[in-house]
C-alpha cells in the first residue's frame, strides 16, 4: 500500500487523465479534489467527443489494474470488443492486412461512455471531490513551491489551496504561460506536424446489414497516399466514421464531399457504412493535427508541488490512437512513484518518468509524420521511415510481420522486436521479393468490396 499523507491534491482537468490520475492519488493522499472546467454531473459525459476513441490493448492492461472489471462494465454499456486480426479490415499501402484471429483486442466506445464510467468510479471513492465549471487562470506559488490555482468559476473568482497540483488539462494546456508568469522557463516544445486533418460522424446502422467486421481502416503514407479512414461500431449499433488527411488534406464537412471522400479510398466499407446507415450527429472537423512535446523533465528550476501528465505534456496526432495510453501510463508510473517519493518536494522524479513513458509513442508518431516534411531530416529518422515502409510492404503477405507490428502498435511490445533476426531476414527478403506483389494487394478480404480497375487518385 501507498503511504498515506495528511495531504491535500488538487487536479486540473477532470477528463480521463484527470480521472486516472485522481484514482490513484487517492490512495496517498487524503484529500483530492478534480477541478473541471465543463459542467456535469457525476453521470454525464463530456458535453462535446466528436471523434473516435478506441481503448487499445494496453491502456485497457493498466486501466483495469486501477479499475477492476472496467472492461465488462464498458461492454455492459455497449462497448464493442474487436480482435485485432479477425475483427478488423485494415487496408495499408501494399494491400489488405491478415484476418487471422490474434488474441490481442480493443474496445470501441465513445469517449463520452468512456469519462462516464470512470467518473463514477472515481467518485464513489470517499477523499475525492469534483468542482466543475472551472476555468484556472494561474497557480499560486510561494518561495519555489505551488500552493494552489486561481480562476473563475461562472461570474466568480475561484482560489483553491493544496499541497500538490496536477495538471492535467490536456493538449490545450496553458502550463507554459503560467509558469512563465512565476518566472520559470520551459525550453521550445517539439513539434512535429504532418498537417493532418479529421472529419468524423456518428451513424446509426440498420441492423440488417451484415459486415463480417467490426473495424475497417485505411492508414496514410508518405509520400503519395494522404487519405485513409476508419469506421468502427461502437456503443451497441451506432458507428463512428472519421475520414482524415495527411500534408494538409481534408475530407469535406458536407455530406456529398464527406461519401465522395469515402468512395475515393480503397476500403469500400467505409463508404458502405456513410451510404446505408442514418447520421445521427453532425460532421465535425479538427484539424491542425499535430504533436507536441513540453521537456518539462528538463527544466532545472521546476517548482516544488506540481505535476504535470498525458496530453498537458505530451500531445500526440491522435489519428494515430495512443493518447489514452500514454496518459494510463503516466498515472502508472505515478502510483509506483507514490510508494517511494513525496512527489511534491522531488516532482523531477515524476517529470523524468513521464519523459520515459513518452519516448516509444513518440517516436513512433513523429516519424510516420515527418515524412510529410520538407525538410531534410535525421539520419536515424530516415532510416526508420525506410524500414517502416518495409514493413508494411511484407504485411498483407506474412501474418508473423503482421502479429508483431500489431502489437508494437498497441504499446504491448518495444519496436526493437521488428529488429530480432527471425523477422528482420522476414521483412528485408519479403520487400524485395513477389511476397509484396501478392493477390493480397489487389482483391479486398471476403465479404467486402473493393475499387476495381485502375486506382482512384488519393493524393
Amino acid at each position: 500500500m501507498a503511504a498515506i499523507y495528511s495531504d491535500r491534491a488538487l487536479v486540473i482537468g477532470a477528463g480521463f487523465a484527470g480521472l486516472v490520475a485522481a484514482r490513484v492519488l487517492a490512495e496517498s493522499y487524503g484529500d483530492v479534489v478534480l477541478a473541471g472546467r465543463d459542467t456535469f454531473t457525476a453521470d454525464a459525459g463530456l458535453p462535446q467527443a466528436h471523434h473516435p476513441h478506441a481503448l487499445p490493448a494496453r491502456a485497457a492492461e493498466v486501466l483495469e489494474a486501477l479499475f477492476p472489471r472496467l472492461a465488462t462494465e464498458l461492454e455492459d454499456v455497449g462497448a464493442v470488443r474487436a480482435d485485432l486480426g479477425s475483427d478488423v479490415l485494415h487496408r495499408v499501402p501494399a494491400g489488405w492486412a491478415p484476418r487471422d484471429h490474434l488474441g490481442l483486442s480493443v474496445l470501441s466506445v465513445t469517449r463520452p461512455t468512456l469519462d462516464r464510467i470512470l467518473r463514477r468510479r472515481v467518485l464513489r471513492l470517499a477523499n475525492v471531490s469534483l468542482v466543475d465549471g472551472v476555468t484556472i487562470d494561474g497557480l499560486l506559488h510561494d518561495r519555489g513551491m505551488v500552493t494552489g490555482v486561481h480562476g473563475q468559476r461562472g461570474d466568480r473568482p475561484f482560489t483553491d489551496y493544496a499541497d500538490l497540483v496536477v495538471d492535467a488539462s490536456g493538449r490545450d494546456s496553458t502550463l507554459v504561460s503560467w509558469l512563465a508568469e512565476l518566472g520559470v522557463h520551459c525550453p521550445a516544445p517539439m513539434i512535429a506536424n504532418g498537417r493532418f486533418t479529421c472529419t468524423s460522424r456518428l451513424y446509426e446502422v440498420n441492423r440488417d446489414l451484415k459486415l463480417d467486421w467490426k473495424t475497417a481502416c485505411e492508414i496514410t503514407h508518405s509520400p503519395d497516399i494522404r487519405r485513409g479512414g476508419v469506421v468502427s461500431s461502437v456503443d451497441g449499433y451506432r458507428w463512428f466514421v472519421t475520414l482524415f488527411g495527411a500534408d494538409g488534406h481534408a475530407a469535406p464537412a458536407d455530406d456529398d464531399g464527406f461519401l465522395d471522400y469515402a468512395m475515393s479510398l480503397h476500403c469500400q466499407g467505409i463508404a458502405e457504412v456513410v451510404k446505408t446507415a442514418t447520421p445521427v450527429s453532425d460532421l465535425h472537423r479538427t484539424g491542425n493535427l499535430r504533436s507536441r512535446w513540453n521537456r518539462f523533465h528538463q527544466v532545472p528550476d521546476w517548482p516544488r508541488g506540481l505535476l504535470a501528465l498525458g496530453d498537458s505534456v505530451v500531445s500526440l496526432n491522435p489519428v494515430h490512437g495512443h493518447g489514452l495510453t500514454v496518459a494510463a501510463l503516466n498515472c502508472t508510473a505515478l502510483h509506483g512513484l507514490l510508494r517511494e517519493h513525496d512527489l511534491a518536494n522531488e516532482p523531477q522524479v515524476f517529470q523524468r518518468a513521464v519523459a520515459r513513458t513518452a519516448k516509444i509513442p513518440w517516436t513512433s508518431v513523429t516519424t510516420t509524420d515527418l515524412g510529410w516534411s520538407t525538410r531534410k531530416l535525421p539520419l536515424t529518422t530516415r532510416l526508420r521511415q525506410w524500414y517502416s515502409g518495409r514493413v508494411l510492404a511484407v504485411i498483407p503477405g506474412d501474418r508473423q510481420v503482421h502479429r508483431a507490428s500489431v502489437r508494437i502498435s498497441q504499446l504491448l511490445d518495444h519496436p526493437a522486436t521488428l529488429l530480432r533476426p527471425a523477422v528482420l531476414v522476414r521483412v528485408l527478403l519479403g520487400a524485395a521479393g513477389p511476397r509484396a506483389g501478392t493477390s493480397a494487394q489487389r482483391t479486398a478480404p471476403s465479404g467486402h468490396s473493393t475499387v476495381t480497375g485502375t486506382p482512384r487518385d488519393r493524393a
